[in-house]
């Protein structure tokens, strides 16, 4: 097993960049393996582990069992105790939640290159059906993806029975969460009453469905790479972005192409299709976006009847935000470059939650690219938008100061000028 494992990781990753790697271990068979896999692989490493204190004593055990752990594997141990009510509705997001946001801060401050976890095939398989249960699209259908951003999910390959026989020929220590055996948890109810029968139909079955979902992946891939190429199409324009009607009027099956092109923006394809057929000067609008129709092309903004408010502030966390501007946090991927929608900041000048606003009357920033400070509504003149385009901006802000006018320009005294401490933010 040691030898598959260390095939598979070095596809993953690199061994001779001398990556800085941090372990997430929860105590239990798949990552305390995990650890020991990475271990003896002769990977220098640290470990990541959280507290939810959901158990009582038994949650102190994990934590002890995985500071012994750190121990016996002489590696630096970060322990975090971010309790939570046993009784609170969707316990399992929230420790996600926690917990990811907890590794990205981490990942920041100590310079890590990736975080690795300890999904395995069955997980793999389970996450297949509870997606399923909920009517998930394509990308859903994919499943847990071995490489996402900063983290790098090297046991994908092997099935829970593979990890506990070798945690026992190597007479490892581990804890077991007696919470996994209540059928409560969807995930649950799916490995102890779904998954013994749909796996007792042949010996394949669980392979076959695993290439299965490597196919939808590579299926999703593929759609997102030609949705790409179709939005080079579009224009970025003072009043929003330019959607010329060729660029999109003769997709088939249209539905599903629409689908994929305006979800993101709470549109629904049908509504779009409708929009197609309709004289110039209708609109759909969805919670966050209007789309109008011109002639020749369609507009793509920001809803006019959400930006007169100046009050409009919202709180941006560590792992970024999801609306009315979808901004991605993430660690520099090496081939980053600064763009319109994206870009690279010195992560040490930031202080969280930073603020996403409108423009006030007086705002000013240090455009890069440009000398002295400059205030927003002369930058705006410069850059020719219009008054529709100046209510629809957004600012990324801390306390004090603008730190990107986003899509437009970052403030100089927030950029990443060394390979230290960057931080990408990306419009998605």
């Amino acid at each position: 097993m040691e030898q598959k494992f260390k095939q598979h990781i070095e596809s993953l990753l690199d061994p001779t960049t001398n990556p800085k790697i941090l372990v997430a271990v929860s105590g239990g068979v798949d990552s305390v393996v995990l650890a020991h896999l990475v271990s003896n692989c002769g990977y220098d490493f640290d470990m990541a582990h959280m507290n939810y204190k959901l158990r009582s004593v038994d949650s102190d055990l994990d934590e002890s069992l995985v500071t012994e752990t750190a121990k016996t594997l002489r590696v630096n141990l970060h322990k975090a105790i971010k309790p939570i009510k046993p009784n609170s509705s969707g316990i399992q997001e929230k420790a996600r939640n926690l917990r990811y946001t907890w590794l990205e801060a981490l990942i920041v401050k100590h310079d890590y290159d990736v975080v690795l976890t300890a999904h395995h095939a069955d997980d793999q398989l389970e996450t297949l059906f509870m997606r399923l249960s909920r009517g998930s699209g394509l990308e859903g259908l994919g499943g847990i993806r071995a490489k996402n951003g900063f983290l790098i999910r090297p046991l994908l390959p092997f099935f829970k029975t593979e990890l506990v026989a070798y945690a026992k020929a190597n007479k490892l220590k581990w804890r077991e969460d007696i919470s996994n055996k209540s059928t409560k948890y969807l995930r649950n109810a799916i490995r102890h009453n779904l998954m013994p029968a749909f796996l007792g139909v042949s010996p394949q079955t669980a392979s076959n469905t695993l290439m299965s979902v490597q196919y939808l992946q590579e299926a999703f891939d593929a759609i997102s790479a030609q949705v790409n190429t179709i939005k080079k199409a579009w224009e970025n324009a003072p009043d929003g972005i330019t959607i010329p009607l060729i660029s999109i009027e003769d997709l088939q099956p249209k539905r599903f192409w629409l689908h994929h092109l305006f979800a993101d923006y709470g549109f629904d394809a049908v509504e779009v299709e409708k929009l197609l057929d309709a004289h110039a000067g209708k609109k759909c609008v969805s919670a966050t976006h209007e789309l109008l129709r011109e002639r020749d092309h369609l507009v793509l903004s920001l809803q006019s009847n959400s930006v007169d408010d100046k009050d409009e502030v919202y709180l941006v966390p560590e792992n970024g935000i999801e609306s009315p501007v979808k901004l991605e946090f993430s660690i520099l991927n090496t081939d980053s470059k600064t763009t319109a929608n994206c870009v690279l900041v010195n992560a040490s000048k930031l202080t969280y939650p930073l603020v996403l606003r409108r423009w006030n009357k007086g705002d000013m920033f240090y455009p890069t690219g440009m000398e002295g400070k400059k205030k927003l509504s002369k930058f705006f003149k410069d850059e020719k938008m219009s008054a529709a385009a100046k209510k629809n901006q957004w600012l990324l802000c801390d306390e004090n100061n603008v730190i990107w006018v986003i899509g437009k320009r970052l403030d100089r005294r927030y950029a990443a000028h060394d390979s230290s401490n960057i931080l990408q933010i990306k419009i998605i």
